[in-house]
């Protein structure tokens, strides 16, 4: 399930649970315990031409002294590229996700290009120690942020001390950086050394901070001190809203950063974005070439859909995949502009495990809505109520098949279970049966099913305006509940304000696309119980969180918690860990939280002959949790215009 953010949890901290994958065999935490990637020592490398000018007119030292001891060596995956152009791609202005899946995406470790094992990226090396109890990081001597200052240990201690401790800039501590209640410590080690300890193992940690919108960002400590209480007692009462101002790398623009471009201009200022490249950037091609690639990265902001997908048919974007685009509607528009528009669809692989699901509020405001919507046999009347071939059939070009909320059928912990094809016949006498049990089987003259308080049935469905395929499906939806006697409203609304009412637990039902349904299940399990980010009830979720808690979840949730806890995040055995999962699983079987339509199919992206170094088809996924286009270097992707 994909939230929305606010501005200020966006670019804060964030508190919602991040996650990745366990490969078998591949997890990080089951490698040797000291992990380095290829350095060069001494480099003397090219550089683009637009900072040789710089270093000529004496604002920017030589490249061979703004690079680390150690730069990170990237082999490209076609060829060395060349300097220069820009890399044009869209953006919801409403939705800056897409930024951490391109130009904001370097942590101390990251995913590979292949989604099968964690690779150090800030970091020079990691350690791990104790079945994840103890994480030891080695830095890059002589790196340095985007202004030209040092970056080392001090930095990560300054965020532990001074952002994650306190409780204005962090009232709930985000679950991936605490056990038993318990923050995570930071200690420096030396000039370039930091190790962060648990009170117990945390076996998903180097996992969570891997993933697009990690729980902790890396902060320069040189720029935020001047806005910080604890160093300048002049910064007034409302100095921490100032501070998580400061802290928003797409506004203030003069925040420091360490990735490969930084901004120019400020997120809401006009119609676009644009990002330059880092003069300090750590990383290097094998000819020690300091990357990135290409000069700037340009984000043309769009609101409504059909605006991107022209841009895209027109051929003037570079590189784009998100799920909300290249969904297979689009796809016959998109194939007939490929010769005119000079770019090519490349296939992506999805591990998503629904094109949408469908989350009645468990924990509604109003007690009857929550009797009603808690019954299982509600929810079973309801699914057989859903025709979901046709919808397959008319709103998704046949591709897919009925599933509901479950694991892909390829997750190598989905065994012998029914979960994904459970309830998902079209039958209307079947669903009027359940919906009878339910204790709902009084009707009103006009055959509406009547509720608790003898008024007609209506359910509310939240969704936005920017995923118009589920408007298509809540149609065909709405036609087949009101067969049965239950009214659907579709309620649109803009991804803010939806982000709004869910945080204030004021809906009947919303829509999610149903993210987070292979071998990412494991660290984020959502789908599954109600963890950080669920939708389908806000209160449990919070209970789970640990942050201000108003309502218990069931005996049921509560015991896929404690799985999840003893089997999967205190321990680094993928074997325990996958069975940890499948019980879970089966406890989801049974208690049927959430429903959805199909397993998707048919993801792709879209890319310009023009740019080089793209991975090729199946080669990538339409994933979030490993951000993909980022893993994929793309530093090292350049614009040759023959």
């Amino acid at each position: 399930m994909r939230r929305t953010f606010s501005r200020k949890e966006f670019m804060a901290l964030g508190a919602t649970l991040a996650g990745a994958v366990v490969l078998p065999g591949c997890s990080a935490l089951s490698m040797k315990p000291a992990t380095k990637g290829r350095s060069v020592t001494g480099v003397k490398g090219k550089e683009a031409p637009i900072l040789e000018e710089r270093v000529r007119a004496g604002d920017l030292p030589p490249v061979a002294e703004r690079l680390p001891k150690n730069p990170l060596v990237i082999e490209p995956l076609d060829s060395s590229g060349v300097y220069g152009g820009s890399w044009r791609t869209v953006l919801e202005s409403t939705d800056a996700s897409w930024l951490w899946m391109t130009v904001c995406h370097d942590h101390l470790i990251s995913w590979d290009p292949t989604w099968s094992k964690i690779v150090p990226n800030v970091a020079e090396s990691y350690e791990i120690i104790g079945d994840g109890k103890e994480y030891r990081f080695r830095l890059r001597e002589g790196m340095r942020w985007s202004d030209g200052q040092p970056f080392n240990a001090d930095d990560l201690v300054f965020w532990s001390e001074k952002i994650l401790r306190n409780k204005k800039l962090t009232p709930v501590l985000p679950k991936p950086l605490q056990m038993d209640d318990k923050a995570v410590e930071v200690e420096k080690l030396g000039e370039y050394e930091v190790k962060f300890v648990f009170a117990e193992p945390n076996a998903l940690f180097l996992q969570q901070i891997a993933i697009h919108g990690p729980p902790f960002r890396l902060l320069p400590r040189h720029y935020l001190e001047q806005f910080h209480q604890d160093f300048n007692p002049d910064v007034g009462d409302d100095w921490d809203q100032v501070f998580l101002q400061k802290i928003d790398e797409l506004n203030n623009i003069d925040l420091p950063v360490l990735t490969g471009w930084v901004p120019a201009n400020p997120h809401g200022d006009g119609d676009r974005m644009v990002w330059e490249r880092n003069p300090y950037y750590f990383k290097v091609d094998p000819d020690g070439s300091q990357l990135p690639y290409i000069d700037t990265v340009v984000f043309t902001f769009r609101v409504e859909q059909g605006s991107l997908i022209l841009q895209a048919a027109n051929g003037d974007v570079d590189m784009y995949m998100r799920s909300e685009v290249t969904v297979p509607k689009n796809k016959p528009v998109l194939a007939r502009g490929r010769e005119a528009g000079n770019y090519r669809l490349v296939d992506v692989r999805d591990p998503n495990h629904n094109t949408m699901g469908i989350c009645l509020n468990l924990t509604h405001e109003d007690p009857a809505k929550r009797r009603m919507y808690q019954n299982k046999d509600f929810r079973i009347g309801l699914s057989h109520a859903i025709n979901r071939q046709q919808i397959i059939d008319l709103v998704y070009l046949t591709q897919g098949k009925p599933w509901q909320t479950a694991p892909r059928p390829e997750a190598p912990f989905y065994k012998s279970s029914d979960m994904g094809e459970q309830y998902t016949k079209f039958d209307i006498e079947l669903a009027k049966q359940h919906l009878d049990k339910a204790g709902y089987s009084e009707h009103d003259g006009d055959g509406n099913r009547l509720g608790s308080d003898g008024k007609p049935i209506v359910i509310s469905v939240l969704t936005q305006s920017r995923y118009p395929d589920m408007v298509d499906v809540l149609e065909f939806m709405k036609g087949t509940w009101a067969q049965v006697g239950i009214e659907l409203r579709i309620d649109n609304a803009s991804p803010e304000l939806v982000s709004t009412r869910l945080d204030a637990n004021k809906f009947d039902c919303t829509l999610d696309h149903g993210e987070l349904g292979y071998i990412d299940m494991v660290s984020d399990p959502r789908w599954l119980f109600a963890t950080g980010g669920s939708s389908y009830a806000p209160l449990w979720s919070r209970w789970y969180e640990g942050g201000d808690p108003q309502e218990e979840p069931p005996e049921a949730m509560q015991r896929q918690a404690a799985i999840y806890r003893e089997k999967v995040i205190a321990s680094s055995d993928v074997d325990t860990q996958y069975e940890g999962i499948r019980e879970i699983i089966e406890i989801a079987r049974d208690e049927f939280w959430t429903m959805g339509i199909a397993l998707p199919g048919g993801a792709y992206a879209v890319v310009s002959d023009r740019i080089r170094n793209v991975p090729g088809d199946n080669a990538m996924w339409l994933s979030f949790k490993c951000p993909y286009p980022a893993v994929t270097n793309v530093s090292t992707y350049y614009i040759a215009d023959d």
